[in-house]
């Protein structure tokens, strides 16, 4: 479970990522995975708002700071019921700002937004839990449009005024996978 105050910080080494949040059957059916760079500057809202939503854990559900990982997250996607990402996310027709919630077949198929490059390597990862037989059963993204992304720490006065609005939004649609049905466990391939 998430501890009281933030989210879990991913780190490249599977020692430390197994240390910090965690996976297989011993992980919640529900992740909420905030992935940007924050010396990006707007990048960096997914990990803001995961750190933001952390601070008021819920039953059944792990909060991930997956930074830039993209395909190394996948340990972290394997057998979850449930994942929610949170990001930067750029579309034809928003605006900076705008708060988006991608449904679970278009961010599969990394469509309905201009990819970066950890949204490539969330997009693979996802694919990788497919092939594996551990996919996800319902997958989300709940975004918003940036203002600037530049070498820049720290978020944009903008965005970092939308960054509750994001927040509501995500647990909008955890609400819609809440409670989590007692049914709904970590399923690894090869695990009992």
């Amino acid at each position: 479970m998430t501890p009281a105050g933030g989210a879990h910080r991913a780190d490249p080494e599977a020692a430390v990522l197994r240390q910090q949040i965690p996976v297989g059957e011993t992980a919640a059916p529900v992740l909420v995975l905030g992935i940007g760079n924050e010396l990006l500057g707007d990048d960096g809202v997914g990990v803001v708002a995961a750190r933001r939503l952390a601070a008021a854990p819920m039953p059944g559900v792990d909060i991930l700071d997956g930074g830039t990982l993209g395909l190394m997250l996948m340990p972290y996607l394997a057998g979850r019921q449930a994942v929610l990402v949170l990001d930067a996310v750029s579309t034809a027709h928003g605006r900076p700002g705008d708060v988006i919630v991608i449904p679970d077949g278009d961010v599969r198929r990394g469509h309905g937004v201009r990819a970066t490059a950890h949204d490539v390597g969330l997009v693979d990862a996802l694919a990788a839990t497919e092939l594996a037989g551990c996919a996800p059963r319902h997958v989300a993204l709940v975004g918003v449009v940036p203002e600037s992304i530049t070498d820049r720490f720290g978020l944009s006065a903008l965005l970092e005024a939308r960054v509750d609005a994001l927040v509501d939004a995500a647990r909008a649609v955890l609400a819609d996978w809440r409670p989590v049905p007692s049914d709904w466990k970590v399923q690894v391939p090869g695990h009992a």
